[in-house]
């Protein structure tokens, strides 16, 4: 890497969240971090903080041994466990300070632990942010929905103010924090979402004239299953789709066409496996639905590393406009044209030309000699 100037600092960060369970792909992302800093060779360290017994631990990963994630089975176990793992996490971030110079936390929702942390810290600390929190908190709709949104706008607010900085996974997402909490003049920092990228032999099992679809997510309410499955009702045209995830309730009318597969949860090699015969990948159709119009998802940086071209509905975090991704509606009309188009296209060919824009390692170069320029100021 490109190391900091001798007019900058070398500093030594800590990158931190705390979940009382830890999703799969967050702590992917995160462990994905770590290896890219050691790769070159920076003073960054990466540590989800977590109950002890969590599924999908890692390396990077901090067990509270006083909370024990395999007890967790009530409603009212887990809220006493959100408390303690809040106040415990941030009782532990105050004990790193002699060995950071900078925090950066993943932003937790009006967390009044965070915002404590904040005040009592002497050194400088940055809150990442990879959603637009208030409008996704409304989503459900509700009293809770109300409560937990308004809550964000308040408190969020208040812990932006108190943060040295904002980073945020797009623009979208930066502009936003920094003007609910009217604080625009404090220093901003992009931080795409990235990938590892690993050379391996991309395996092309593609047939020659039927398109297969691939659509891997958890499938949240933005990402528009529903949306995408009744265009697909509508449609006459010849292809496959595959469903990889936990399917939502209430959609399995829409399921009994012969043209779906739903394949359930698999694991990575099985995705990858399956990624052999499909011609591209689904990123989101309804992100309009938490007033997203850009967003830079996980699943997109995984289809590219696997040789997809990807489609969605939203404005790629992407320097400049890409070959293969196409933003456009959930008409499979459209869908399909893009997979025609993108059918002579290798996909080791479409691999390493999106290499250089979602690699972690370039991303966290980037990100690590902006915070030293800054730290410099």
């Amino acid at each position: 890497m490109t190391q900091p100037t001798q007019q900058q600092k070398t500093l030594r960060i800590l990158h931190s969240a705390a979940l009382l369970s830890p999703p799969s792909g967050i702590v992917t992302q995160m462990q994905w971090e770590q290896d890219a800093a050691r790769a070159l060779g920076i003073a960054w360290q990466v540590a989800m903080y977590c109950p002890k017994n969590s599924a999908n631990a890692a390396s990077v990963s901090v067990a509270d041994s006083h909370i024990n994630a395999q007890s967790l089975k009530s409603p009212w176990r887990k809220l006493l466990a959100w408390f303690q793992l809040r106040h415990r996490y941030h009782q532990w971030l105050l004990a790193q300070q002699d060995a950071v110079d900078v925090f950066v936390l993943r932003h937790y929702v009006h967390d009044p632990f965070q915002y404590a942390f904040i005040k009592r810290c002497k050194k400088p600390v940055y809150l990442v942010h990879h959603t637009l929190e208030v409008p996704e908190l409304a989503l459900p709709g509700g009293v809770s929905g109300f409560n937990r949104s308004r809550l964000e706008q308040w408190l969020g607010g208040m812990n932006i103010r108190a943060a040295q900085g904002t980073i945020g996974v797009t623009q979208e997402i930066i502009d936003e924090a920094l003007l609910r909490a009217h604080a625009q003049d404090k220093p901003q920092n992009l931080y795409p979402n990235g990938i590892v990228f690993k050379e391996f032999a991309h395996i092309d099992r593609r047939d020659a004239t039927v398109p297969e679809l691939l659509f891997v997510a958890n499938f949240a309410p933005w990402h528009g299953l529903d949306v995408l499955l009744q265009e697909v009702a509508k449609s006459r045209a010849d292809f496959v789709l595959h469903l990889v995830g936990t399917i939502p309730r209430g959609l399995d009318a829409l399921l009994q066409d012969p043209r779906i597969r739903v394949h359930g949860k698999l694991n990575h090699a099985q995705i990858t496996q399956l990624s052999e015969q499909c011609w591209i990948g689904l990123a989101s159709f309804a992100l309009a639905r938490k007033q997203m119009k850009q967003a830079c998802p996980l699943k997109a940086r995984e289809y590219w590393v696997l040789g997809l071209p990807v489609y969605g509905d939203y404005e790629e975090a992407l320097p400049a406009p890409m070959p293969y991704y196409r933003q456009g509606g959930e008409s499979m009309a459209e869908i399909l044209r893009f997979a025609y188009d993108m059918r002579p296209h290798s996909k080791g060919t479409v691999a390493r030309a999106m290499q250089p824009y979602i690699d972690k390692t370039a991303l966290l170069t980037k990100l690590y000699q902006d915070l030293c320029r800054e730290a410099a100021l």
